[in-house]
């Protein structure tokens, strides 16, 4: 048995429409870009959704790259190109300079966001370097002196935290290489060499 011959019409439910455009446009893109690649063409292609959204795919930098080839490859070319066809080659052209500087303006806006980024990044880090090194004769306010204080007592604990644990972890390992000291004898060496805060 053969297929069913699928006849060609509008559909006519416009959810129904922008829903099968949805589903197909990707792979018609794909495909246009397979042809380009597999045959060495120069593939452009221009579409519009039902609701009038622009969907474009070149094998070149630009759509407007394409055209300006098709034009200039044009079957009947005459000596002089008409007005409306002058006129059109002016516009792609524009058209391509344009996109090009909207590029450009996109890179340039995406860099200043980076740099925006890292100016903060750096902002912060110096914050931090001031609190942990104060420069205890340019404090100028109380609220500024209670900062560094309050900064430097949460890493005074946390080092203090580190140092316990890691003490600790010294504690068993000198408890597993000698069982017989007392672990008062161990508390008072330590409280002797400033062990304990």
């Amino acid at each position: 048995m053969g297929r069913n011959k699928i006849v060609m019409k509008k559909i006519e439910d416009s959810t129904s429409r922008k829903q099968f455009y949805s589903n197909r446009k990707d792979s018609i893109v794909k495909k246009s870009n397979e042809l380009a690649v597999v045959c060495g063409t120069d593939v452009g292609l221009l579409m519009f959704s039902p609701s009038g959204q622009l969907t474009t795919y070149s094998s070149k930098e630009s759509i407007e790259d394409i055209m300006i080839e098709a034009m200039n490859k044009s079957v009947n070319p005459r000596p002089i190109p008409n007005l409306n066809e002058q006129l059109l080659m002016q516009s792609l052209k524009q058209s391509k300079s344009e996109g090009q500087m909207v590029g450009k303006i996109a890179i340039a806006e995406a860099h200043e966001k980076k740099l925006n980024e890292l100016k903060e990044t750096l902002r912060e880090a110096q914050q931090k370097i001031r609190y942990c090194n104060p420069q205890v004769e340019n404090i100028s306010s109380v609220q500024e002196a209670e900062a560094y204080e309050q900064f430097l007592r949460s890493n005074m604990e946390q080092i203090q935290q580190s140092k316990a644990k890691l003490l600790g972890v010294q504690g068993l390992v000198h408890r597993n290489e000698y069982p017989a000291v007392n672990t008062e004898d161990t508390a008072a060496a330590g409280t002797s060499s400033g062990w304990m805060f």
